[in-house]
């Protein structure tokens, strides 16, 4: 098992962001770590498209914040877009290797009746900030068989082409049924969720997904790496699934 040690991360992500001359915000600290986001407009001026990144919100799930950190470190990654990152919103979960904060609340649960410091911490911040083009949550299923991402859009055009990306390092979870839920070649779509689960905003425990898809975006893919794989598989379908978006994004941008 690999160990996460999120004053070690903090330390690391914040020299990539310093390198990068990303501006450096804070959400409130936790008992085991501070918790750094991040910004940067787009080298290629403020006109460019706005992508929303998080990671880190379940403790279990460590791809994701690995995958946002070597992305940072990589000069040009990013040059083309506005970015706005929450790589470790939940550090307590991720040093213990659990999927809940220290008190034992699933915070990707917590964003319509907040009762988490965390989450209100990162509501807050939100508050401050305008409408993203796309937004991407990065995840992992700790006993998944293959890649799959949830896609909150009515236009399904571009998850498959998200899942075949990430397919060059993990397998695909072919299932017809994710998560009790219709699937198609990984893809788990707006519509079958709301077939299932009826409208998103109805539901009583937001997770970030629905807050933002409700507030901020409506372009939001959550993806999810099979945690039974090896890390560095799964960090490099990460850092795919976010630049097959970004490609996207760019096409449109300049349509």
């Amino acid at each position: 098992m690999t160990i996460f040690d999120p004053p070690s991360y903090v330390l690391d992500i914040e020299e990539a962001a310093r390198t990068g001359r990303w501006t450096i915000h804070y959400l409130s600290p936790t008992s085991t770590s501070t918790r750094p986001w991040f910004q940067r407009i787009a080298l290629t001026g403020p006109d460019a498209p706005h992508l929303y990144l998080s990671s880190g919100i379940h403790g279990d799930e460590i791809s994701g914040p690995m995958a946002l950190l070597e992305m940072l470190r990589q000069p040009d990654f990013f040059t083309k877009f506005n970015v706005t990152i929450f790589p470790l919103l939940n550090p307590d979960g991720l040093i213990k290797d659990i999927r809940e904060n220290a008190t034992g609340i699933d915070l990707n649960r917590d964003y319509r009746n907040s009762k988490s410091q965390e989450i209100l911490s990162h509501i807050e911040a939100l508050k401050t900030l305008e409408k993203f083009d796309a937004a991407m949550m990065l995840h992992e299923d700790f006993e998944g068989i293959g890649a799959y991402l949830y896609e909150l859009n009515d236009d399904a055009s571009l998850g498959q082409k998200i899942i075949t990306a990430m397919g060059q390092h993990v397998p695909i979870d072919q299932r017809p049924e994710i998560e009790e839920v219709p699937a198609k070649g990984g893809v788990i779509s707006r519509k079958d969720l709301l077939a299932i689960h009826g409208k998103i905003e109805d539901r009583p425990d937001w997770p970030e997904a629905i807050y933002l898809s409700i507030h901020h975006t409506q372009v939001s893919y959550t993806t999810e790496t099979p945690k039974p794989f090896p890390l560095e598989h799964r960090i490099q379908a990460q850092i795919s699934a976010v630049r097959t978006l970004m490609q996207a994004l760019s096409k449109t941008s300049s349509s």
